[in-house]
């Protein structure tokens, strides 16, 4: 289970956050780990900063890919446990995408070569069976899995979805571009899903792509864990 680094973060580091993050642990598991800092010092580590309203808009400006929480009262603690309930779902959001699931550089195919490579990559990690590949092909056949800004999403048709044994997503970078469809495709998302589970992260991944600025600084990242981080952390 992936762990998610917790900062309560005030203008000294010292009093209001500190009390704000001892209090917080009392909400969460031992998968979230909590500490406090000052605004101006925020860790590389930190996955997630809960400052004072008045403070966000220092923290959107400096730390655009933080996911921010605000609170008006460190101690509120009704916040505190709704914030609490969100850190548990995105843990297991970011079960998801594992970061054993990327995999950049990859040098450039068709589309059917990439579909292959994405859907044995998801049967790799144990997501799906094999039938559910030419599920994959079959959808993209009848109907274009290229959504625009350099992205395609793959995923299965409705009659292989009996051939996914539970939810994910692998992601896979081609800087030299595929043509898909007639469409340059340098992103490439495998999709295997049961029910909804995957909407949360697929909504936050489509909306942070929708960002050109932000499709180029994945396509050029030469590090898996920022990938992984863009892609798992809502706004």
């Amino acid at each position: 289970m992936a762990r998610i680094n917790v900062y309560f973060a005030c203008d000294a580091g010292m009093g209001s956050s500190a009390l704000g993050a001892s209090l917080f642990k009392r909400y969460v598991s031992c998968d979230i780990a909590v500490s406090n800092c000052s605004l101006y010092d925020i860790p590389q580590r930190c996955n997630v900063v809960i400052v004072q309203r008045a403070l966000l808009p220092y923290v959107q400006k400096q730390y655009r890919f933080l996911k921010v929480y605000t609170i008006d009262n460190f101690l509120d603690e009704k916040r505190l446990q709704t914030i609490s309930k969100e850190m548990t779902a995105m843990i297991e959001n970011s079960n998801i995408l594992a970061k054993e699931s990327i995999v950049l550089d990859c040098p450039s195919c068709s589309s059917d070569e990439a579909i292959v490579a994405v859907g044995q990559l998801l049967m790799d990690k144990g997501y799906i069976e094999e039938p559910y590949i030419q599920g994959m092909l079959n959808r993209d056949h009848d109907l274009t899995t290229y959504i625009g800004n350099d992205l395609a999403i793959p995923h299965g048709e409705y009659d292989v979805k009996d051939y996914v044994k539970k939810t994910g997503i692998a992601v896979m970078i081609y800087p030299q571009g595929i043509d898909w469809n007639g469409n340059k495709t340098r992103i490439v998302i495998g999709i295997a899903a049961k029910g909804n589970d995957h909407m949360e992260i697929l909504t936050n991944i489509a909306l942070k792509l929708s960002d050109m600025e932000t499709v180029e600084k994945i396509v050029n990242a030469c590090d898996i864990d920022f990938i992984y981080e863009v892609l798992t952390q809502g706004e």
